[in-house]
């Protein structure tokens, strides 16, 4: 009898653990994703801002947004007045390494302070097959989370979710997620992975 009871006692003991673990995992996912919706909302605000201020839709990216003092004030970046309208990769030497904002043009990104998730901002090509005839009146929101542990320990879960809830049903946009990279050339997001858990995908969000 104390072995049969004992035992029990291990079992219930280790039940409980696993589903305090679970429960922690589920509370870290819950965070980040809380954190990912904020950044969503915060994006597509500096992009009202930028086009209330008579900005051009069709030259939008984070270093012009950088540029025209649209960013909030803890987002650092050196700003150097050939970055705000160039694609040049050689100015990417500019950045301060501590820098948010990142590279030059449509090759700049954003990493929100205190965070590791990594955004990059575009205006929808003419030349998209897809979409090109919304030119200068959507933009295009390469999501990388890669860096992000949390997020990643449910990749799937979490890359689905932020697109469907946030992208979709918040920004009322459209999810690709197959695009994994910026190509100079077509000035477009590139790829045709079929990985649903690779950490990268694009939202496209149409004013």
């Amino acid at each position: 009898m104390p072995y049969f009871v004992s035992s029990i006692i291990a079992i219930v003991s280790a039940m409980i653990i696993l589903f305090t673990r679970y429960e922690a995992d589920d509370s870290a996912i819950t965070g980040e994703l809380e954190k990912m919706k904020s950044m969503f909302i915060t994006i597509d605000g500096f992009v009202n801002t930028y086009i209330q201020s008579g900005g051009d839709l069709s030259e939008i990216n984070f270093q012009k947004l950088s540029c025209n003092g649209i960013l909030l004030g803890n987002i650092k970046d050196k700003v150097v007045p050939v970055n705000c309208d160039s694609d040049n990769t050689n100015d990417i030497t500019s950045d301060n390494s501590d820098d948010n904002v990142k590279y030059s043009g449509n090759s700049s990104t954003l990493t929100f302070p205190e965070d590791k998730v990594i955004w990059q901002l575009i205006p929808m090509p003419s030349t998209d097959v897809d979409y090109g005839t919304s030119a200068g009146s959507a933009y295009k929101l390469l999501v990388d989370i890669r860096n992000n542990s949390t997020l990643m320990s449910k990749a799937i879960f979490s890359e689905s979710f932020s697109g469907r809830e946030f992208c979709e049903k918040m920004l009322f946009g459209t999810l690709e997620l197959n695009r994994t990279s910026y190509d100079t050339a077509t000035k477009n997001f590139i790829g045709s992975s079929t990985n649903k858990s690779d950490g990268i995908f694009v939202c496209i969000v149409f004013k």
